[in-house]
């Protein structure tokens, strides 16, 4: 089976490789061609082949490799950024003196990569929303361990931003990544061990999907949080939190409502269908409207058709937006980061990452001791909890969009992400082989 394996990914691989190195030599001489164009939007085409096929490279690495997606594809992002390539081009360009002094940009039409991207990161939490459920994630026990697994590593990401001379904006922006729960990776690594219907392994999916929404509620809030903390001044605050108890409860009444009057009475068409994507994206819009982030809305369209007869259609058909969009999203995200300011931020970098790591495992497993689990569960449930991803990345964009964030910071925050997933394989592998 593995020979078979390996006969099939490696042509994949190569292949794919070979058909990317084609693709960044044509868009290496478009830009020289084109070398000061103003007219963008006469390649747009063309990038987002290229961003698909970097895609598809994506892909066969993952598969070849055993290395989870969204690390891949922002690694790709990164080494297509402008920040990395203005680095290569500098190293090579002495070399090479007939090339143009300045290094070319492989991406032009930077707007409409942002609204795929977008796009990517509505598609993205809706998909987990519908893999979600109500009554198994939001249970007394997982709140708990979600709650200390939120409050704790705020808590500390704000403090360390603090007092390290960060600006109280960038301090609660680096507290709210560190809320933020990916468990893509440790569900993988669960399934391969043949754990993931245990106690544990649930109370680790249903903590991380209440941590993701408590950590972009704390987003929103820091969002409209004002600079000076005064009666007056609290009111947008306020009506903000008031906004999000209200479209959470008031949501969940409502979007029933439409999933069964509209979506449900009859069978499954093509009218449904688009009956369920604007619900989606309505549900984005508004929570966008009211000051959370459009994000928040997705997921809870996407809890919502989870309990739709239909479901499966839903899911099925929609696929072709995920693969279309979700990767570009985190090759966007990795083409963000500067990679100056990763080799000159390394330490805090470092630090951040270590912080991270320790308060997930703190707080979650003392949420897990308190709701009843043993000490080996709960230290498997921290270190399970402590892989950031995709929210944090978020959380990350939205903070250098608004301008709440500088690309330094948006690099070290995206570092941590990154970090975080990398460490956990083998942190957890001590205590898979124990349940094993």
């Amino acid at each position: 089976m593995d020979v078979l394996h390996n006969k099939l990914v490696k042509p994949i691989v190569w292949f794919s490789a070979l058909l990317l190195f084609l693709m960044l030599l044509l868009s290496l001489l478009r830009t020289s061609i084109f070398y000061g164009s103003e007219m963008p939007e006469q390649h747009v085409i063309f990038e987002v082949v290229f961003l698909l096929l970097l895609a598809i490279v994506a892909e066969s690495i993952v598969v070849y490799l055993k290395q989870p997606t969204v690390l891949v594809l922002l690694l790709l992002g990164i080494l297509i950024g402008p920040s990395f390539i203005g680095y290569a081009w500098g190293a090579i360009q002495p070399i090479f003196p007939f090339l143009p002094p300045e290094a070319p940009s492989l991406i032009l039409n930077t707007h409409l990569i942002d609204v795929f991207a977008q796009l990517g990161a509505i598609v993205l939490m809706y998909k987990v929303g519908l893999h979600s459920s109500i009554s198994k994630i939001f249970s007394g026990r997982n709140f708990v361990i979600a709650f200390f697994g939120v409050l704790i590593p705020f808590g500390a990401g704000y403090l360390f931003a603090s007092l390290t001379g960060g600006s109280f904006i960038y301090a609660l922006f680096l507290g709210a990544a560190l809320t933020a729960t990916s468990v893509a990776v440790t569900v993988a690594l669960l399934k391969d061990a043949g754990l993931v219907d245990r106690d544990f392994a649930q109370a680790i999916i249903g903590a991380a999907v209440i941590d993701d929404i408590l950590s972009l509620l704390v987003l929103s809030l820091v969002l409209n949080i004002p600079p000076s903390l005064d009666a007056t001044s609290l009111q947008p605050f306020a009506m903000t939190l008031i906004s999000a108890l209200i479209f959470m409860v008031g949501g969940v009444y409502a979007g029933r409502w439409f999933v069964s009057t509209r979506i449900d009475k009859k069978e499954m068409s093509d009218k449904r269908f688009l009956y369920a994507l604007a619900f989606v994206f309505f549900y984005a819009y508004f929570a966008e409207f009211i000051g959370l982030s459009s994000i928040v809305g997705a997921f809870l369209a996407g809890l919502l058709l989870n309990y739709s007869r239909h479901r499966e259609e839903i899911e099925k058909r929609s696929y072709a937006l995920e693969i279309l969009f979700t990767p570009i999203f985190f090759i966007s995200l990795g083409m963000l980061v500067d990679v100056g300011a990763l080799y000159a931020f390394a330490l805090p970098i470092l630090l951040i990452t270590i912080i991270a790591i320790i308060t997930k495992v703190a707080g979650c497993g003392l949420g897990s001791l308190l709701t009843g689990f043993g000490k080996k569960e709960s230290a498997l449930i921290g270190v399970g909890m402590s892989p950031r991803g995709e929210v944090a990345l978020i959380v990350a964009l939205i903070g250098l969009t608004a301008g709440a964030l500088t690309q330094a910071e948006y690099s070290i925050i995206s570092a941590m992400a990154f970090l975080t997933a990398v460490v956990t394989p083998p942190l957890m592998a001590p205590f898979l082989k124990g349940w094993k």
